[in-house]
């Protein structure tokens, strides 16, 4: 799930965004593409007693010579006909005795025809009776929304989601993970995989930026599960192209209170001024006059790669080593693409023998490219582009053009299609 949150950089007294800070305000529950993908498993044991197993005995051989955690009042839990008990990771709620992992118990565990229940200590105190209500995960019902909040801010607000493990399907998968955690959960008794739950969490919030001059997704990641934002050297944040997917990959480091965290986009930098603890906004401001890194200098060979057209037809960049390639970096959402379409029509149908024009396409369907090719007669060749491409070339906003020569070195950057076609008419004269 995104959100889209477009702000726009304000013109006050003469001035412009890269002299003013700037605070984005920033939309919660963001799903990466981690959390997608995640399969995170919660396991569940039987309940035997008051005294259970510490969380740090999970997925050992033999149970460590450690204290059992004493359950000191239970709930109410007569409409249950069994139970079992997990721990769920959160730091919100540490204290000088537990730390770390929820301890949760299962009512009902078994999938009967019945409702399910979580109680969930959620104060980390191993008293269920000061917890709030339960939550039920009725029976036709396959996943469970959990918030848990911290602590020392009653105003903080964090969920994952619960999901029941499907039946009937991945027996190679469930049968390593029966193996796995009956093997190696010491004393405790494994329910099997089939009573379990996959874990998703929602610590992520984030924002599509947008101002005069640049363009970007920006967001926070609570890395240290604490429902809290702004932890130095913990959490992380997050800075990639406007209005796609977030990639985990790509988070940097928050820097501690002494030191400025800055990210590199669209070739220039930027400082991380604030964040706001419960993750509601982030503040920025451009570094002016700061020494750019994350660029292709002119004169330097410029990376290679290989890509595939909208055809599915395979490209190199030595494909064309006998022309000037001008790489321009595009999507359909441009709302220059119709001027910029006109001008690299211009430059392949007069100069097509001199140079080659590349439109490396990031974030449209191949199909609709066929269609865009086809039906406007397209003469350049179309190609996917790929995060991967994007990031060998530092493209960020789009769009974003270079010129590349004979030898494969770069002869200019961030040209648009008319700056590349005068040049062209410059170099090699008109047609």
């Amino acid at each position: 799930m995104r959100y889209n949150s477009v702000i726009f950089g304000l013109i006050l007294s003469g001035t412009t965004f890269a002299q003013n800070p700037i605070r984005i305000n920033l939309n919660p529950k963001v799903e990466d593409d981690k959390l997608k993908k995640t399969q995170a498993i919660i396991p569940v044991y039987k309940f035997k007693g008051l005294d259970i197993e510490p969380y740090n005995n999970f997925g050992i051989v033999e149970s460590k010579k450690t204290k059992s955690i004493p359950i000191k009042q239970m709930p109410a839990m007569a409409d249950c006909n069994d139970t079992a008990y997990s721990f769920i990771y959160f730091s919100g709620a540490d204290n000088d005795k537990n730390s770390g992992y929820l301890l949760t118990l299962i009512g009902n565990y078994s999938r009967k025809r019945t409702s399910t229940y979580f109680y969930i200590d959620k104060n980390n105190n191993l008293d269920f009776t000061d917890d709030g209500p339960r939550l039920e995960m009725p029976y036709m019902q396959d996943t469970l929304m959990v918030t848990l909040k911290n602590l020392m801010y009653p105003d903080s607000d964090y969920e994952l989601k619960l999901s029941r493990i499907g039946y009937g399907k991945n027996y190679g998968y469930k049968n390593l993970v029966n193996d796995h955690y009956q093997k190696r959960s010491g004393t405790k008794i494994f329910t099997k995989i089939n009573y379990c739950y996959r874990e998703q969490r929602y610590n992520m919030c984030s924002a599509d930026f947008k101002s005069l001059t640049d363009s970007f997704t920006i967001g926070i990641k609570d890395m240290n599960v604490n429902a809290l934002y702004n932890d130095g050297e913990m959490d992380n944040i997050y800075i990639g192209p406007y209005n796609q997917e977030i990639l985990s990959e790509d988070l940097i480091e928050l820097k501690s209170n002494k030191k400025k965290t800055t990210f590199e986009w669209n070739e220039k930098r930027f400082m991380v001024n604030g964040i706001d603890p419960l993750g509601k906004w982030i503040e920025i401001s451009e570094v002016k006059d700061a020494k750019i890194t994350k660029k292709i200098k002119t004169g330097r060979k410029v990376p290679k790669f290989s890509f595939t057209t909208e055809m599915n037809i395979r490209y190199s960049l030595k494909d064309f080593k006998k022309k000037h390639i001008y790489l321009y970096f595009w999507n359909d959402d441009l709302a220059c693409l119709a001027e910029d379409t006109i001008y690299l029509r211009k430059i392949q149908n007069e100069f097509g023998n001199r140079i080659q024009v590349i439109g490396m396409n990031y974030g449209d369907e191949p199909r609709s490219m066929r269609f865009f090719q086809q039906y406007y007669n397209i003469p350049w060749i179309i190609g996917m582009s790929n995060n991967e491409i994007n990031k060998k070339y530092y493209v960020g906003n789009l769009p974003k053009g270079y010129w590349i020569g004979k030898c494969r070195r770069l002869k200019g950057r961030n040209y648009t299609p008319k700056m590349m076609y005068d040049k062209s008419v410059v170099k090699f004269g008109n047609k």
